[in-house]
């Protein structure tokens, strides 16, 4: 899936275990990009990359679990991008009980973050804006980030479903909370690009959501 919003262009990369949603935001005039997320499959992440004759600069992480952060090391080794997440998320790097990778059998940590990302925080490149909202519930950290017309929310809501709450340190009532006051407040035309599955709008879960009603 590709979109065409001057001057920015998206990729979406379904790969892994867990068939994680990987987005790669590319400026195609400057070929410098944004990975949002980035799964155990980093070889095809960084085979689309070169296929793009693209530089990656930032490697935002939409929170710690180790499903979205597998992929931390090998791309940051051989990229060299600098590495983003939420503060409340970042023991999830260091710690394979948090991010869950202790229950398949693996140590799975990764490189500190380079910068730490707060509500209200932009971060910009070659034109691209993301917007940071801090959208708890699935993780204490979890942020989603905004842009012209879509919306990365990681795990927090998925086509006509939510994120679990059965892990460490989730929160159904936080999360049901994050929903109705982050996501369900942006203009209902905004794409959502999620963690896992087909992406959706707002106005489509505020109809058919059956976990969090509009």
């Amino acid at each position: 899936m590709t979109r065409t919003d001057n001057p920015m262009k998206i990729y979406a990369l379904t790969l892994g275990m867990f068939m994680v949603n990987n987005y790669l935001v590319v400026n195609p005039d400057t070929r410098r990009a944004i990975l949002i997320d980035a799964c155990e499959d980093y070889q095809s992440i960084l085979r689309q990359l070169d296929q793009l004759k693209a530089e990656l600069v930032y490697l935002i992480n939409t929170h710690g679990h180790g499903d979205h952060i597998a992929g931390n090391g090998a791309i940051i080794e051989r990229t060299g991008a600098k590495l983003m997440i939420h503060r409340l998320d970042e023991p999830f790097l260091r710690d394979p009980n948090l991010n869950m990778s202790a229950l398949l059998g693996v140590s799975l940590q990764s490189p500190p973050p380079d910068r730490f990302l707060e509500e209200g925080d932009v971060v910009e490149m070659d034109g691209i804006r993301l917007q940071v909202l801090h959208t708890p519930g699935h993780t204490p950290g979890h942020i989603s980030l905004l842009a012209d017309g879509v919306a990365f929310v990681g795990d927090v809501i998925f086509r006509e479903s939510i994120g679990r709450t059965d892990f460490p340190y989730a929160s159904h009532e936080q999360l049901v909370e994050t929903i109705r006051t982050k996501i369900y407040t942006l203009p209902e035309d905004t794409v959502l690009l999620n963690g896992h599955g087909p992406e959706t709008t707002v106005r489509h879960e505020k109809a058919f959501n059956p976990f969090v009603r509009g």
